[in-house]
C-alpha cells in the first residue's frame, strides 16, 4: 500500500514514515510547498495522512482537490495542535479520519487498518477533460455549458478513453470494453467511431492516434 505523508515537521514525518516503513507500507514523505496538484490527482497513493493546520489553508485546499478526483485516495488527518473545530471542519471537508499526535503505534496502524476495510469511494460522476465536463450518471458531454451531442456508441468510447487518460489502448481493448467482443479486430469500426467522436468534440488533439497500438486521450 501506498501512503503519501505531507508534513511540514521533519520530525513528526520522519517518526510517521518510519513507522509505516516498519510494517510494510510504502510511504512517502512530501513538505505541503511540495505538493503539486499531479501527487494528489495521480493514483499513485492509497492514502493521504495529511497535517490539520498546514500554512496558507493548503490542507483545505488539498482536501478540495482530492475530492474531485475520479479515484479519491483516502484521508488521514494528522494533528498536533489542532482545535476540535479544525478537526471538525477537516472531517466534513472529506477526510475519512483524524489522529492526535503523538500516537501510539498500535493506533496509527489499527486507523490505517479500519480505512483499509471500508468500502472503496464511489467513483466521481463527473468527468472532466480539456474544456468538457462528462456527466457519468446522466450520460452526457457538455462544453462551455453547451451539450455535445454523441449517439451512445461515442459517448461509451469517450468515457472509457477519459477515465483511462494518458494511457495508450488498443483497438482490441476498445473492441472488448467498448463493443464487448474482439471478433473484428480487423474492421474499421475503432477507427470510423472515434473520427467521428473528434469531429464532434471539435478538437483534433482530443483523442490522439498511435499508428499500428491505438489511441491515447491526453490532457
Amino acid at each position: 500500500m501506498n501512503i503519501l505523508i505531507i508534513e511540514d515537521y521533519p520530525t513528526v514525518a520522519q517518526i510517521t514514515k518510519n513507522i509505516l516503513s516498519t510494517n510494510n507500507f510504502n510511504a512517502t514523505v512530501k513538505k505541503s510547498e511540495e505538493i503539486s496538484d499531479l501527487d494528489l490527482k495521480t493514483n499513485l497513493y492509497d492514502i493521504i495522512i495529511v497535517d490539520v493546520n498546514l500554512p496558507k489553508g493548503r490542507t483545505i485546499e488539498y482536501l478540495k482537490i482530492v475530492n474531485k478526483c475520479e479515484r479519491a485516495p483516502l484521508v488521514m488527518g494528522l494533528s498536533s495542535k489542532a482545535t476540535w473545530k479544525e478537526k471538525v471542519e477537516v472531517l466534513n471537508m472529506g477526510a475519512d479520519d483524524v489522529i492526535d499526535y503523538p500516537y501510539a503505534i498500535a493506533e496509527l496502524l489499527a486507523r490505517i487498518n479500519s480505512l483499509q476495510r471500508r468500502p472503496k469511494q464511489k467513483e466521481n460522476k463527473y468527468l472532466r477533460y480539456r474544456d468538457f465536463n462528462i456527466d457519468t450518471d446522466m450520460k452526457y458531454v457538455t462544453k462551455d455549458n453547451q451539450e455535445v451531442p454523441l449517439r451512445r456508441r461515442e459517448y461509451t468510447l469517450l468515457e472509457y478513453l477519459v477515465k483511462n487518460k494518458n494511457r495508450l489502448i488498443s483497438r482490441n481493448e476498445l473492441l472488448d470494453k467498448v463493443w464487448d467482443y474482439r471478433k473484428m479486430t480487423t474492421s474499421n469500426t475503432v477507427d470510423v467511431h472515434v473520427k467521428r467522436l473528434r469531429d464532434k468534440l471539435a478538437d483534433k488533439d482530443a483523442i490522439q492516434t498511435v499508428h499500428g497500438f491505438g489511441y491515447v486521450a491526453k490532457d
